[in-house]
C-alpha cells in the first residue's frame, strides 16, 4: 500500500534518462552456448558497456545491412 500523500514528482522529476531517442519496450529472449555468453561478457567489459548493448548494436548493424541489400 502506498503512503498517503506520496511524492507527486516521483515519475516525472526523478526519472532516469538513458540518452536514447526511443524508449526500450520490447523483449527478445536468446538461447546461446556458455562460451558465447562469456565472450560477449568479455567484449562488454573491454568496451565498457553491457551485453544487451552489444546485442542491440549487432542487431542494428544486421538490420541496416539487410535494408541496403
Amino acid at each position: 500500500m502506498s503512503r498517503l500523500g506520496g511524492n507527486p514528482d516521483f515519475g516525472v522529476k526523478y526519472r532516469f534518462d538513458y540518452g536514447r531517442k526511443e524508449p526500450l519496450s520490447e523483449q527478445v529472449k536468446v538461447l546461446m552456448h556458455f562460451k558465447m555468453k562469456e565472450e560477449l561478457k568479455n567484449i562488454a567489459l573491454s568496451e565498457n558497456c553491457t551485453v544487451p548493448d552489444l546485442v542491440r548494436a549487432a542487431l542494428e548493424q544486421y538490420l541496416a545491412q539487410k535494408r541496403v541489400t
